[in-house]
């Protein structure tokens, strides 16, 4: 399957090394991943009209409004994972789907439109697809920014605030740094994982 991925920065660089293997990454080809940040979503889905758009932002309800004004042929899917992630850990939720249909907690993809079945059956060779929440219930772009409020954006709000704390030792040897410390500095080190487009697209969340 051609795949054509917009966005040169962190994570649109990360995922064309990562799809490489699983698909052909081509400027011509009709299913676009939208690797841009939330304020660039409305020209990057303009200029692919009408071709099969996928969304692959931090907040799900309002980029995937946006496509939809530009396609009916919207895929909408949270890769929860950064470089840093261990392959075992790549996790990814799946909100909305312009082909699958749902029956009797069976799933398929009408065989009219294969883009976006060709698209989830190469990304599960990198990630774990989650289609439905802790309550059994098929996410959709609502129910996913209801639960990032509760989860990335909290923690990013978190990690922010702690990093007034780690600067201040940036100079102190480690081996003068309590254990705890080194567990709290590492966990302000996931905003390395997340630049400022990122951080932009989590706090673009209508449920904030």
């Amino acid at each position: 399957m051609k795949l054509k991925i917009v966005g040169d920065g962190a994570f649109g660089s990360f995922l064309k090394e990562l799809l490489v293997p699983h698909f052909e990454i081509s400027n011509d080809a009709t299913s676009v991943v939208l690797a841009v940040p939330f304020e660039a979503y409305k020209s990057v889905a303009e200029e692919h009209a009408g071709m099969h758009l996928i969304n692959v932002c931090s907040v799900q309800k309002p980029t995937t409004d946006i496509c939809l004004q530009h396609s009916d042929k919207v895929t909408s899917i949270h890769p929860l994972f950064g470089r840093r992630t261990p392959s075992n850990k790549r996790y990814s939720i799946f909100t909305y789907s312009y082909v699958l249909k749902r029956e009797d907690n069976d799933t398929w993809w009408t065989p009219s439109n294969v883009d976006e079945a060709q698209f989830i059956n190469g990304f599960m060779q990198v990630s774990t697809i989650m289609s439905n929440n802790e309550l059994g219930l098929p996410f959709t772009p609502d129910i996913h920014d209801q639960l990032m409020v509760k989860t990335h954006f909290a923690a990013v709000m978190a990690a922010k605030q702690l990093k007034v704390y780690t600067d201040r030792v940036k100079n102190v040897p480690d081996e003068l740094i309590p254990n705890s410390f080194r567990l709290m500095r590492d966990f302000v080190k996931t905003l390395d994982d997340m630049p400022k487009g990122t951080i932009d697209s989590i706090m673009a969340n209508p449920y904030l």
